[in-house]
């Protein structure tokens, strides 16, 4: 499966997540070497897709070596807590491919909710890719 024939079974999912929470701001995927593969944003929101897929794969590099290292698992997800927000990173395995997904929400989303919220989303897409 291309990344086009993911970001066409994917989009309305990304949509439907942004228009269903107004503190969501980003949804983002990322391949696991860096390149963007499909970005939603608020309309107050603005970012480099090319940056925050380096950002994500470097994150999530560093997030599965650290749990290799210190629970011999791998890395499942990463949280950033701001001052007015919070941002989640997911390990998403599509096929053979592996994708880093990740969301970001204002602060009147807590993590629980963002967690709960970006796993649900990550199993939604696992469901439609291998449907």
């Amino acid at each position: 499966m291309t990344h086009e024939d993911i970001v066409k079974q994917i989009a309305p999912l990304f949509t439907s997540y942004l228009n269903e929470n107004p503190d969501m701001e980003v949804i983002f995927l990322a391949t696991t070497d860096g390149f963007p593969v499909l970005n939603q944003t608020a309309p107050s929101k603005c970012f480099e897709d090319d940056k925050m897929a380096a950002a994500s794969s470097t994150l999530y590099s560093v997030s599965n070596a650290v749990s290799q290292q210190i629970l011999n698992k791998a890395f499942k997800v990463t949280f950033i807590e701001s001052e007015d927000g919070n941002v989640a990173f997911v390990a998403l395995p599509l096929f053979e491919q592996h994708f880093v997904l990740a969301m970001s929400a204002g602060g009147k989303i807590n993590i629980a909710s963002l967690r709960m919220m970006i796993n649900r989303l990550a199993r939604e897409i696992h469901a439609k890719i291998n449907s």
